[in-house]
């Protein structure tokens, strides 16, 4: 019997880093990244796909996947100002360093 098994690891990305892996995480998502909520694991993965955790690089599929989770259960999603933010609105707050309330507000001006 073959059973996939998931070992709690903690792992250090540096910050100035997010919004980089953020931006190429929501591209390879194309238009859902607007619906899509964002999660930790969509910036370790892609942190492994770029060669920044080279530790994890056996777990990089054949086509190119992340074979890596990192909550249990489910992913958890990431909030800004107990908001649930969407990859492209994490990568707005992680480019302008603004507030959920910033965002709205300019989102609801425009």
């Amino acid at each position: 019997m073959q059973v996939k098994v998931y070992v709690p690891k903690i792992v250090e990305i540096p910050s100035e880093y997010l919004p980089a892996l953020a931006k190429r995480a929501a591209d390879s998502l194309g238009e859902r990244a607007h619906e899509i909520p964002a999660t930790r694991g969509h910036l370790v993965r892609q942190a492994v796909q770029d060669g920044l955790l080279r530790e994890f690089d056996h777990l990089i599929g054949e086509d190119g996947t992340v074979d890596l989770v990192c909550d249990p259960g489910m992913e958890i999603p990431l909030e800004l100002d107990n908001k649930t933010l969407t990859l492209v609105e994490l990568l707005e707050a992680l480019q302008y360093k603004r507030t959920w309330t910033e965002m709205k507000s300019s989102a609801e001006a425009a």
